[in-house]
């Protein structure tokens, strides 16, 4: 059983445990400086008017995450979708972005955009059967990535 529900502050440690196994998985140095956000979830994410997600297991560890960002008054960021590499290819990133799109929805988003690193063949994919149209590579912190933009309603 997989459960949805609003990052907690009790949560940081699941979070940071999974980002560290992902990200060192696509072969990225997971302390770099540009995943500050995970260690100020709350101010990035809740209380600048955006999501943070955490999924969760049957016995309740958190084995999946993603953040809706806001970066204008109808533009948000979908940012640090993550999947436990134990648990990947069960449908749980799809279920976080899912929710996350629900959420932009409700907050009245009308774009979105995301970006994976360039091997992430596997998010690309999430992406583009989601309806999100590859915009082209850049480079984001000395990072090379893909950026996605979709737009909603």
């Amino acid at each position: 059983m997989f459960n949805i529900r609003r990052y907690s502050t009790v949560d940081h440690d699941h979070v940071w445990r999974v980002h560290l196994l992902v990200v060192a998985e696509a072969g990225v140095e997971p302390t770099h400086q540009h995943y500050h956000d995970i260690f100020h979830i709350e101010e990035q994410y809740l209380q600048s008017g955006g999501e943070f997600l955490v999924g969760t297991d049957e016995q309740g560890h958190v084995v999946a995450m993603g953040g809706l960002k806001r970066l204008g008054e109808d533009q948000a960021e979908i940012k640090r979708l993550r999947v436990h590499p134990s648990y990947q290819k069960r449908g749980y990133g799809q279920q976080i972005l899912n929710r996350l799109e629900d959420v932009a929805n409700e907050l009245g988003f009308r774009r979105i955009y995301l970006d994976a690193l360039h091997n992430q063949n596997g998010a690309h994919k999430l992406f583009t059967n989601n309806g999100y149209q590859e915009k082209g590579p850049a480079t984001i912190d000395g990072f090379d990535v893909i950026v996605f933009e979709k737009s909603l309603a």
